[in-house]
């Protein structure tokens, strides 16, 4: 039987979250596909300036969120290793998935980016 725990974050502010999400995932192909017939960047160039960009923006969302109490530290070595796991897993997701959209198109490399996996 599972316990069921309070949300941190109030109802709306949850909703505002899932849309910027939605919205974010909904549009990358279709500006990848519109950068990629602009201008000369590749599949790699812009994964890159896409997480930049992010890393600026989460940079300034932390400045600006309030401080918290302080728990218990985790050991800096783990660490270290949870974000450079996750930075290289987004990295390389993105990197794939611009190349399947510059390859194949963005109507194919939206559905290859949705479809499940084998069985």
């Amino acid at each position: 039987m599972s316990i069921p725990v309070a949300s941190a974050l109030p109802v709306g502010r949850s909703m505002l979250y899932l849309v910027v999400a939605g919205v974010a995932w909904g549009t990358a192909g279709a500006a990848a596909s519109l950068i990629f017939r602009v201008s000369d960047l590749g599949p790699l160039a812009l994964s890159f300036w896409r997480c930049a960009g992010g890393l600026v923006l989460l940079a300034g969302a932390l400045a600006l969120r309030p401080r918290r109490a302080p728990r218990e530290p985790e050991p800096r070595r783990r660490r270290l290793l949870r974000i450079l796991g996750t930075g290289i897993g987004l990295t390389v997701f993105q990197s794939a998935y611009f190349a399947a959209v510059e390859i194949t198109g963005l109507a194919v490399g939206t559905v290859s980016r949705s479809a499940p996996g084998p069985s």
